[in-house]
């Protein structure tokens, strides 16, 4: 009899465990992050990692990569603000599921020496690059600045490199911002993602646009998800319409992990700083509100607040969304 009670006991033990696992996951605590008038910014970030791209040189061609990490501190000079050293560490490897880390921790890089502000990428040679130098070598890394709070990790060839539906290549600062509180007490996901709602009559894919961001209260409204405690991320698939035979925005689809929301949209011109700017501009149905985001090339859409300033994301998740292929749902 105390046998089978034990047996009992144990298999309601483990069922417990296995329920609330759905619900909770447990974060690592993230390490301090360094502060003071040496530092010109501590940008940290989750990113892929593919045998078509790989962020680093000195991940191996036949390495296991799906996912990197990211804790780049830029240093200065106190007194000019020049750039000076810099120091990054980071690991490579496959994820682990259920979590966002890596498989056994990964594979660890560290690099250091000295950084510089350059400018020019591919397709805008106004734009201003960080320049990692790694000492005893020739190897470059490259980021743009796309604020003063955000870098993209560049290719060899100067060009963005395009995240997936879990990561962009955004690294977010840090240094200026609290830490992501470490219990994800996220609602679980349901087992399949609806299907797609039919194109729009007379209308086109002008283009998809994928990733999972932080829980902004802008992003909670777009997205028309309810506020609880404990958001880690929200799930994105934003496809834009266009007129097939104008190709004038009309109509676009937001489509969560378990529901949709459409509205139209259109292409305006301009914000402070740059009067350049390219802002997609987003109105949900049924709503008054505006919604912008940033396109800084043809493959990525960084969303913007109230007063049209870009979101920062954390040391897990961005707010940039990648271009993706709209047949992969």
């Amino acid at each position: 009899m105390k046998r089978w009670l034990s047996l009992l006991l144990s298999v309601v033990m483990i069922l417990t465990v296995t329920a609330c696992a759905n619900f909770s996951t447990q974060l690592p605590t993230p390490s301090p992050v360094p502060r003071g008038p040496e530092i010109y910014g501590v940008f940290q970030a989750n990113t892929p990692c593919s045998a078509q791209a790989r962020p680093l040189p000195q991940i191996p061609a036949d390495a296991d990569c799906d996912q990197m990490k990211w804790d780049l501190v830029l240093f200065q000079d106190p007194a000019t603000g020049t750039p000076t050293t810099y120091r990054l560490n980071s690991s490579y490897g496959l994820s682990k599921q259920g979590t966002n880390d890596l498989i056994d921790g990964g594979t660890p890089i560290a690099m250091k020496g000295k950084w510089a502000i350059t400018t020019g990428t591919k397709t805008d040679p106004d734009a201003t690059v960080y320049q990692l130098n790694m000492n005893g070598s020739q190897t470059l890394v490259s980021f743009l600045k796309v604020s003063d709070d955000l870098i993209h990790v560049l290719s060899s060839e100067k060009t963005l490199l395009v995240g997936n539906g879990a990561w962009s290549y955004t690294l977010d600062r840090m240094d200026n911002q609290s830490p992501t509180p470490n219990i994800d007490q996220s609602r679980p996901d349901p087992p399949t993602r609806p299907p797609q709602p039919p194109m729009p009559e007379g209308s086109s894919v002008f283009g998809v646009f994928d990733g999972r961001t932080p829980c902004d209260e802008v992003v909670l409204e777009f997205t028309n998800t309810e506020p609880f405690p404990g958001c880690l991320k929200i799930k994105w698939r934003l496809t834009l319409y266009q007129d097939s035979a104008t190709g004038k925005p009309n109509r676009y689809l937001f489509m969560g992990t378990s529901h949709f929301r459409g509205g139209s949209w259109k292409i305006i011109t301009g914000m402070e700083g740059d009067p350049d700017a390219v802002i997609y501009q987003l109105q949900p149905d049924g709503s008054q509100d505006l919604f912008a985001f940033l396109k800084v090339d043809e493959n990525h859409l960084f969303i913007m607040d109230k007063e049209m300033n870009l979101l920062v994301g954390n040391e897990l998740f961005s707010y940039t969304l990648s271009r993706a292929d709209p047949d992969n749902q």
